[in-house]
């Protein structure tokens, strides 16, 4: 179990660490020297039932806030020290503050310097924090009395100390680690013959030695070479603990990890610049929390300035809860759920504190009735609850993105729908599913039926528009999944019709002029011999005797009707055939150890040529059944039936 301390300086917080684990958390030279902690200090104590504990000693001095916050947000237990001959201080108060507004789960009170203060003072000062504690949400805290000199009152908080920590053990043991690796870095040092170590408190998942991770929001690759806990070497460490982690890595110059920086599963790097929170002002702020506020950011071990934007009103009163969108200057790593805390843009004021409701936020209609009642929804740290009501409010939810934002695996995930009482669907495939209510899926089938009766209206003369057209038209109403989903449900109704690669409704049937009927027939098999590599429009005029422009107008009309599509200026090709290209594609992609593939790959299964093979490529690029992704390419879903 970790525990953070907090409180005013010298209240005691350093020797008390000592007197429970016998080692001095103090650190640095100054430290020593000055008699005060400036930055975090860490210890360990194995108790007598064999149950460890870690203790993270922050600074107590207010210029050192930021490194008290980089120790307490990712902690879900505190000892609050306040010693009897002083009792609470302005940081007692700012401290309990900051650990109230990001809801903390247990505060323990201890009452450091008995020796120094009567009983009745003593008695006085255990009153006063009870009713700190108490009107800060946490009456029921257990407070000791204690002497880190004579050692008074030891025992007993240790005893209490083991209870918790049995009870901490037996719920964190309960349920497997939840979701991904991911653990902000408090501290980061190079050891001869060791190399690069970085440490913190895992937030989430587990880690294991050969793990591949990435340093967010850096974007550097490492791999993990060796973990410590408690000054010796593990397999593995897990959520909730304190560990060591010995990564190797290519760091570009200026790029070292350091506090600030996250070090996490590769699926769990998702800078952020602009992030939307759920905030409570604190009750004790002189400054009131408005829109357009210049402040600082904490979240995780990072302290970055940002500016505010107070999405339901202009501003947050003192005590009350609201949405708060916060800019940053440079990206940093969240995730929904982080804790974070706000301070005045002089860093002397916490403002607020709260957690990450959505670290993807978007700008535009950021304070709109529709955006806000999806943050509501979005807000509950129950992921099932959270769903159900995005469901409700939206009609059709990006799982995958869904799943980023609230670190789940596949298999909670999955286990999450499972449980989902409400009636929606799950569409597309592994890499872009999405769910979605039956009633939104009839009202986009509803939507996309209009779409194409607005596209006759306008282009009679026309088969109807391709997929990537439709979509294309749609996108803003839901994700691709889903609009093909619904495309998909029209066609089984019978209410649309695919028709040559085209999308039309039953209704709707253009026709070619009698004459083009029968110049179809002669070109059509010219089309299909060549398989892979139609003729151009020259080469089809000289075998049919018409002049090349002539030849171009009817491809132009067959175009509209679905018959061919113009891949080149100079290559028409049929639907099946272009069928055949994106099959090959898919099977590329499919066999790719990173599922992409090169030009050069696709020009040596298909032999169509190098010159072809790029306007075949961009063609499918355009089209939506492929993606080029620097040199190389992956397919989409439905790339394979794609004609």
């Amino acid at each position: 179990m970790i525990l953070a301390t907090a409180g005013h300086i010298d209240h005691g917080k350093t020797s008390l660490v000592r007197a429970l684990t016998g080692i001095d958390a103090d650190r640095l030279p100054e430290e020593k020297r000055r008699g005060l902690t400036i930055d975090l200090g860490f210890a360990y104590a194995t108790l007598p039932d064999g149950s460890t504990l870690g203790f993270v000693d922050v600074p107590g001095h207010e210029r050192f806030l930021p490194n008290m916050l980089a120790g307490v947000l990712s902690i879900d237990r505190v000892l609050l020290v306040v010693a009897a001959d002083d009792g609470p201080r302005p940081q007692t108060i700012e401290h309990l503050d900051i650990l109230e507004l990001i809801e903390i789960a247990e505060i323990t009170g201890v009452v450091t310097k008995i020796d120094r203060a009567g009983p009745d003072r003593t008695r006085a000062v255990v009153s006063e924090i009870a009713g700190l504690l108490a009107q800060a949400g946490y009456r029921d805290s257990a407070i000791f009395p204690v002497s880190s000199r004579s050692g008074d009152g030891i025992a007993a908080l240790t005893r209490h100390l083991q209870e918790t920590a049995q009870i901490a053990e037996r719920i964190r043991a309960a349920p497997p680690p939840v979701g991904l690796f991911r653990m902000p870095i408090d501290r980061a040092f190079t050891l001869p013959g060791i190399g690069l170590v970085v440490t913190g408190t895992v937030n989430a998942g587990t880690v294991a030695v050969g793990d591949r991770l990435m340093v967010s929001p850096r974007e550097v690759p490492v791999r993990v070479r060796g973990l410590h806990a408690q000054n010796r070497a593990i397999a593995t460490a897990a959520a909730g603990e304190r560990c060591a982690v010995n990564i190797v890595g290519s760091f570009p110059a200026g790029s070292e990890p350091g506090r600030g920086d996250w070090l996490a599963a590769p699926e769990r790097h998702l800078p952020a610049r602009r992030l939307d929170l759920r905030l409570r002002a604190s009750r004790h702020a002189e400054t009131t929390l408005r829109d357009g506020l210049p402040v600082h950011l904490h979240i995780g071990t990072e302290d970055v300035v940002g500016r505010a934007a107070v999405l339901s009103g202009r501003t947050i009163a003192a005590g009350e809860t609201g949405f708060v969108q916060i800019d940053v200057e440079q990206p940093i790593a969240a995730l929904h759920g982080d804790r974070v805390v706000l301070r005045d843009h002089a860093a002397r004021i916490t403002l607020a504190g709260g957690r990450v409701v959505d670290p993807q936020a978007p700008r535009r209609g950021r304070r709109s009735p529709a955006r806000l009642a999806m943050l509501t929804a979005m807000a509950p740290a129950e992921a099932g609850l959270a769903l159900q009501q995005m469901l409700a409010v939206a009609g059709v939810v990006d799982l995958k993105q869904f799943a980023l934002v609230r670190n789940l695996t596949a298999a909670e995930l999955a286990a999450l729908i499972d449980c989902t009482e409400i009636g929606c669907m799950r569409v597309g495939g592994e890499h872009a599913e999405v769910a979605i209510t039956r009633e939104y899926l009839a009202g986009l089938a509803d939507r996309i039926a209009a779409a194409l009766a607005a596209w006759h209206g306008t282009q009679s003369d026309m088969l109807g528009p391709t997929r990537a057209a439709l979509l294309a038209q749609l996108r803003g109403l839901a994700p691709e999944p889903a609009l093909d989903a619904a495309l998909i449900a029209l066609a089984a109704a019978g209410r649309a019709v695919r028709d040559a690669g085209m999308w039309r409704l039953p209704e709707h049937r253009p026709r070619l002029s009698n004459a083009d009927e029968k110049l179809w027939a002669q070109v059509r098999p010219l089309l299909i011999q060549a398989e892979l590599r139609p003729p151009r429009v020259r080469e089809i005029a000289e075998q049919l005797a018409l002049e090349p422009t002539a030849v171009e107008r009817f491809l132009r009309r067959a175009e509209r009707l679905g018959r061919v599509a113009k891949v080149a200026d100079n290559r028409f090709f049929l639907p099946e055939t272009l069928a055949q290209l994106a099959a090959i594609a898919h099977d590329l992609a499919a066999a790719a150890p990173e599922r992409a593939f090169t030009a050069a790959m696709f020009n040596d299964r298909s032999g169509v040529g190098r010159n072809l093979t790029i306007q075949i490529l961009e063609y499918l690029d355009k089209m939506g059944a492929t993606r080029r992704i620097g040199d190389a390419r992956v397919a989409l879903p439905g790339a394979a039936d794609f004609g």
